[in-house]
């Protein structure tokens, strides 16, 4: 894994997905076909399966694979060009590790804005609980995803620290670059799910329920990939029972 970019070397997430990404193209993973399951996949390359587990999130995002439960990953066919794939294969990629910086970082200023955040605040997250609806009855997903993006840096600002308002905005802002990724793989039932998440975050903030803010983030940040996936409100059930939808059948 000593493949660098500039003179940063790529973490062995980056790496795979760059390598899973060329199997795809060149054929040697066909559209269709099972890729070897995360326990294969760590031992083949000698990487972790948290690695495998990134890199296969960012090519479920990229729409260049799907998971399905229970029997593991194929590949989707494409008639995207290479440059396309390319540059969708970045923003999974791209989306996968800031989500896990992002995640840190909302919990702690959830968790900081249930003890400081002002009448102000609260009336702001009231606000972007009514506009989350007013998008989606509109069915305008790029306009819903501008107002997720808007309720994590409020939050944020909710906090009133001004190292978690700063760190939180520019691991957002740059993701909104990516919000055209995103847009493509909306649907009606998608938002919906999604909604229903940020709503609960919003619920529990307002509630001043920490251990209930802290559940909504981690489902919040754990499903990006998924909202992706064909078979969505299995996987809900699947999630409700305690499993976890992204590991494969090896």
């Amino acid at each position: 894994m000593s493949v660098v970019n500039g003179d940063a070397p790529l973490r062995k997430s980056e790496m795979l997905v760059r390598l899973f990404a060329e199997r795809i193209r060149s054929g040697q993973w066909e559209p269709g076909s099972r890729l070897p399951s995360e326990r294969e996949l760590a031992r083949l390359f000698e990487v972790s399966r948290t690695a495998v587990r990134e890199a296969l999130k960012a090519l479920q995002l990229a729409g260049e694979i799907e998971t399905r439960l229970g029997e593991g990953s194929f590949v989707l066919e494409s008639r995207r060009s290479e440059a396309d794939e390319e540059a969708l294969v970045g923003a999974g990629q791209s989306i996968v590790s800031k989500l896990q910086a992002r995640q840190a970082l909302e919990i702690a200023s959830g968790v900081l804005a249930i003890k400081n955040a002002s009448e102000s605040d609260r009336i702001k997250l009231r606000a972007v609980r009514v506009e989350l609806a007013e998008a989606l009855e509109a069915e305008d997903y790029q306009w819903y995803l501008v107002v997720t993006f808007d309720l994590h840096e409020l939050i944020a600002k909710a906090s009133h620290n001004s190292y978690l308002e700063e760190a939180t905005h520019d691991l957002v802002e740059p993701m909104r670059n990516d919000e055209w990724a995103l847009t493509a793989s909306y649907d009606a039932a998608m938002a919906g799910y999604s909604a229903g998440v940020h709503r609960a975050m919003i619920d529990a903030l307002l509630t001043n329920d920490v251990d209930a803010f802290v559940g909504s983030v981690c489902q919040h940040y754990e499903d990006y990939p998924a909202l992706r996936h064909p078979e969505l409100k299995r996987l809900r059930t699947v999630e409700g029972a305690g499993l976890d939808p992204f590991r494969d059948a090896g």
